[in-house]
Parts: structure tokens; C-alpha cells; sequence
């Protein structure tokens, strides 16, 4: 079982060996109706990250008002309706380790704070290169279930 300190050091360590690219999409397994997820693309010149968005969430739970607060403290945009509607955040490339690790705290903060995820163990993960045929990216760093792109 993976708790959120060895999550948040594998999602590091992965994010940092992604290929331009990549998309990576981390899922809330635990219940059928969740949509809790965060996702992030691997461009050329920057690496954009997102937590679902209330718009987004069909049979979840849109964070307490301290905990969205709690998300734009730690570094999240604000969900834009005219975009994705999810929150977001962009790192310019080639990133930093600090700015990895500070993505990673985000991510665990916005999945176990503001969502309620209560262990990684409730995560599984699909991952794939748009600029390869999207051909599917194994990330065992994680410590998460890989299952197949829908």
C-alpha cells in the first residue's frame, strides 16, 4: 500500500521523466460515480496540471469553501469557464525539482484535503504519448493500478 508521502515522491520522480507528450490522467477508483481526478500534458514548453472542476464533478462532492482557500494557497488557479473549468496551474519547462515537488504537494492536497480521497490506494492511473501513437506510458513509480485509456 502506498500512503501520500511515497505517491507524492513517485508522482515526482515520474512527472520529471515524462517525454513531450505525455498525458497523465489520476482517477478516484473508490467509488463508480467519482470523478475526482488530477491530469497533466507534457508539452514542449511547459507542463500544464488540472484538479477536476465543480462543472466537472457528476457524482462528487465540490470542495468546502476553506478548502478551495486551501487549494488557491498552495498554488492552484482558479477554474476558468471559458477553458476547462478545472483547476489549474502551468509550469514553464524545463521544470525544477522544487517545483516538482511543490506540484506533488499541490496534488495530494487537492485530492486528500479537498476532495476527501483518504488513501492513494483509491487512485489508479492511465498514462499515454499523444505524440506516439498513444501508446500507453507505465509510471510503477506511482504505486498505483495502470488500468486502459476509455
Amino acid at each position: 500500500m502506498t500512503d501520500w508521502e511515497t505517491f507524492a515522491a513517485g508522482l515526482v520522480e515520474e512527472l520529471a521523466d515524462l517525454p513531450s507528450g505525455a498525458l497523465v490522467v489520476i482517477s478516484d477508483m473508490s467509488d463508480a460515480d467519482s470523478t475526482y481526478f488530477a491530469q497533466f500534458a507534457q508539452l514542449d514548453d511547459k507542463l500544464a496540471a488540472q484538479l477536476t472542476g465543480d462543472a466537472n464533478l457528476t457524482g462528487g462532492r465540490p470542495p468546502a469553501v476553506d478548502h478551495r482557500q486551501r487549494l488557491i494557497d498552495v498554488g492552484w488557479q482558479t477554474p476558468d469557464p471559458t477553458d476547462s473549468d478545472n483547476w489549474w496551474v502551468e509550469l514553464p519547462w524545463p521544470v525544477t525539482s522544487a517545483l516538482y515537488r511543490q506540484l506533488a504537494t499541490m496534488v495530494v492536497i487537492g485530492l486528500r484535503d479537498a476532495f476527501g480521497v483518504a488513501e492513494p490506494a483509491q487512485l489508479a492511473y492511465r498514462a499515454w504519448n499523444g505524440n506516439d501513437r498513444n501508446r500507453p506510458i507505465e509510471l510503477p513509480r506511482l504505486g498505483l493500478p495502470r488500468v486502459d485509456r476509455t
